[in-house]
């Protein structure tokens, strides 16, 4: 394991330990057949997933940490792992019955351009499962996240703490159920689908 990989554990780690890792379960729980995972990081989703749900799964990624395809073909035998950009996804239209991202969308640069490109992915009745961290609704921690925005973006390589991402996935005509929120609303799971 790299040290990024164990820096960014490390850092989550209160986080799944307070209620991410139960909203991950509700979420991904019903993942199936082919499988697209955006963004897969250290591939914290994998034991999340139902294996006997799971036709294929492909990675896509900018750039894929160190010993994630071992890890992941424990679960998936069938992995593909490409790298690219969400907003640039070199797959056929229609490919995919799952599209999965887990707080990835946060660095994503023009988040309507990546959302349409998951819908163009996605079967007509595939499903997104989504949780992303977006600006706290209102009051000291609006303020504090949009101060430190440019900061934390920065320090942490294109993360911006105060996106919207809902109301993008509206704005590209995706249906989304929220399933749960965490953490004062910060932290919101859900699935979509066209």
């Amino acid at each position: 394991m790299d040290l990024g990989t164990l820096g960014y554990d490390a850092f989550m780690f209160y986080f799944e330990k307070r209620g991410l890792d139960k909203l991950r379960k509700k979420i991904l729980s019903d993942v199936h057949g082919d499988v697209l995972e955006l963004g897969p990081g250290t591939g914290v989703n994998l034991k999340y997933y139902d294996r006997n749900l799971i036709n294929s799964l492909t990675y896509l990624d900018i750039q894929f940490k160190k010993s994630l395809e071992e890890k992941a073909k424990k679960t998936c035998p069938k992995i593909q792992m490409v790298e690219g950009d969400a907003q640039k996804l070199h797959f056929e239209d229609k490919s995919f019955d799952s599209v999965v991202f887990t707080l990835v969308f946060c660095s994503v640069e023009n988040v309507v351009e990546g959302l349409n490109e998951v819908k163009r992915v996605l079967k007509d009745d595939g499903k997104i499962y989504f949780i992303e961290h977006v600006e706290p609704e209102g009051g000291w921690m609006k303020k504090l996240f949009n101060k430190a925005n440019p900061s934390w973006k920065s320090f942490t390589g294109g993360c911006n703490l105060n996106r919207d991402t809902i109301m993008r996935f509206e704005d590209v005509g995706i249906d989304v159920t929220i399933v749960d929120k965490k953490f004062k609303n910060i932290f919101i799971g859900g699935i979509g689908q066209k």
